[in-house]
């Protein structure tokens, strides 16, 4: 066969475990501390156990490729759903009902400031070790180093038992549950002795910007696990190859007796290598952003498609430094009304693809949940209209000059950087770059894999480049680190080097105050103070937000798919999935 790219990369989906992965836990739904989880929502009792369920996600090989799951890169299925059928989390959030729904986790509560949960007792992982505290208290530990969120807000945590951790507030926060309870669990066996080191370093004072923590990360970083699952299937190591990996029974893991399949295959690959294996039948359900013809494709060959609100969207970045004339706040604006977004969004994915009204930094969703009426209002659509986008850049001291807009001499002259393996990404930078040359502002398009561009543009080795903005979660906060802290100032590079201090607007700050306190009426203010910045301000342009086009093959080997109206899909395709979700709980099963 083809040798084809096989470097991780993300999509729609997979941006947002990016963000999991860079700041690890970053956000939370906005709940009552302490609220308890639906039961299940699959019928394991007329499920018919065996058979096979088909995915498909890209990773690279080893050596390049591994397991250790608190590596910055390379990780296999990095940012993929079906890491939680291997290293679930203790809970996913059910978005229609507004509650938890337990996986590691038994329960939880909140007593003054110590949030408890409690954990299911008699699983192992497939080493044969038991699951417990010491796991949970190990991977937050070392999370810690790697600036889990979840630490603005705690002091410590600390093993209760065998089966209970407590974590201690220092900063009361609604954002604290998700940010616990949301997170993938590793193995005490692979990181233990990582995170007494780090605990003995905290301990002593040092932070993470010590050379002694920043060593131990890179220790930690260069470990080289055999793959270990506490979930209910685990990834056989000799079935790695180019093409697919198998993922087996772990019958001591979480839910392994609910689960049906005996088998998850996960197909190596991005839109251009998985679109093929959907349309023959090969893989079951994929979210690889299909161009609208395929989109098409799928619907006469009689394949269901599931529409769902991702949150999340391509976005236009600019590096503060390389592309400096757009540090004018009305060039930003400009260009947000020389690109028709709803062209944008209708030629890239028909139906499954909507501009944003507010342009609020997150989702036209969520933000009247969050925002007043009468701030609505306030807010900028920026929509299509070059008249007002030639105003601005004549304001802001520009003229044409042999088609171009220029100053002091000077042509806006840029280069445009998009994954190209990324079939909607591409589409979006096409266009945009297209529609920029046609206003007057000179684009140059540059493309490469995401495995590259991802690293380059975090390492600020771009001038203006598509990245993501909005992140799959009901609390806004996630959206905004994810466009302003994520390519920003988590990278070590730097990445667009965007300062988070605008006039009066202290970005960084309203991120840590919109989480304060487990009053979320009392986070609306700066949410709304946040949202009216952003869409000022514009630091980065959503172009639009993607809806889900992820075909579901439910004739061939998987049956229980729910009815298209089931609140389920209400749960993003990417974190609190749906499909494990179903998987792990017993409702899908073969034919």
């Amino acid at each position: 066969m083809k040798k084809i790219a096989i470097s991780y990369s993300v999509t729609r989906r997979r941006f947002l475990r990016d963000a999991t992965l860079t700041s690890l836990g970053i956000v939370a739904a906005a709940c009552t501390p302490g609220s308890t989880s639906p039961s299940p929502s699959g019928s394991g009792a007329t499920s018919t156990k065996g058979g096979e369920f088909h995915g498909a996600w890209p990773y690279d090989l080893p050596p390049k490729g591994h397991y250790n799951y608190f590596a910055s890169a390379g990780i296999i299925l990095q940012g993929a759903i079906y890491i939680d059928l291997f290293q679930p989390p203790l809970a996913t959030w059910m978005w229609s009902d507004a509650k938890w729904n337990y996986m590691l986790a038994e329960s939880s509560s909140l007593s003054g400031n110590v949030f408890s949960v409690k954990l299911r007792p008699n699983i192992k992982w497939s080493d044969g070790s038991a699951f417990t505290s010491k796991d949970v208290v190990t991977t937050f530990v070392v999370g810690r180093m790697e600036s889990f969120t979840i630490w603005n807000y705690i002091s410590k945590v600390e093993a209760d038992g065998d089966l209970g951790v407590k974590f201690t507030y220092k900063t009361p926060s609604s954002l604290g549950e998700r940010n616990i309870l949301r997170v993938s669990i590793r193995p005490d066996s692979i990181y233990g002795a990582i995170a007494k080191k780090a605990a003995d370093l905290y301990n002593a004072g040092k932070d993470n910007s010590s050379d002694e923590i920043k060593a131990l990360r890179t220790e930690k970083d260069n470990l080289r696990p055999d793959p270990i699952s506490v979930g209910p299937y685990k990834i056989d190591k000799s079935s790695v190859t180019e093409a697919q990996l198998t993922m087996t029974r772990n019958d001591g893991g979480l839910f392994a007796d609910k689960v049906n399949f005996d088998k998850v295959i996960v197909y190596q690959g991005e839109t251009a290598q998985v679109t093929p294996l959907v349309l023959a039948g090969d893989v079951d359900y994929a979210t690889h952003g299909f161009p609208l013809a395929t989109d098409k494709a799928f619907v006469d060959a009689g394949i269901r498609v599931i529409r769902g609100p991702g949150y999340t969207g391509p976005a236009i970045y600019f590096h503060w430094e390389k592309a400096a004339p757009f540090q004018d706040k009305r060039l930003r604006q400009a260009v947000a009304m020389a690109i028709n977004k709803d062209e944008s969004a209708k030629v890239t994915y028909g139906d499954s693809a909507k501009s944003q009204k507010y342009m609020a930094g997150f989702s036209d969703n969520l933000v009247p949940q969050w925002l007043s009426s009468a701030d609505l209002g306030k807010l900028n659509a920026y929509a299509y209209d070059l008249n007002k986008a030639s105003a601005l850049m004549t304001a802001a001291g520009y003229a044409k000059v042999d088609g171009v807009w220029a100053k002091d001499g000077k042509k806006l002259e840029f280069e445009m950087y998009s994954p190209s393996d990324f079939a909607d990404w591409s589409s979006a930078a096409d266009h945009a770059q297209k529609a920029l040359n046609n206003f007057g502002i000179k684009i140059v398009p540059r493309s490469a894999i995401r495995s590259q561009q991802l690293p380059d543009v975090n390492a600020g080795n771009f001038q203006i480049a598509i990245m993501a903005w909005g992140i799959g979660n009901p609390h806004p906060q996630g959206s905004f680190i994810q466009a302003l802290r994520t390519h920003n100032t988590i990278p070590a590079g730097g990445g667009m080097k965007y300062p988070l201090k605008q006039g009066n607007t202290d970005f960084d700050a309203l991120i840590v105050k919109m989480g304060d306190g487990f009053d979320t009426n009392a986070q609306k203010a700066p949410v709304t103070e946040a949202a009216l910045a952003f869409n000022d301000l514009l630091p980065v342009i959503p172009l639009w937000e993607r809806y889900g086009n992820n075909p579901v093959n439910d004739k061939k080997r998987v049956a229980g798919w729910k009815a298209d109206s089931d609140p389920v899909y209400k749960n993003p395709w990417s974190t609190d999935a749906f499909t494990t979700l179903m998987i792990m709980d017993g409702t899908l099963h073969k034919i």
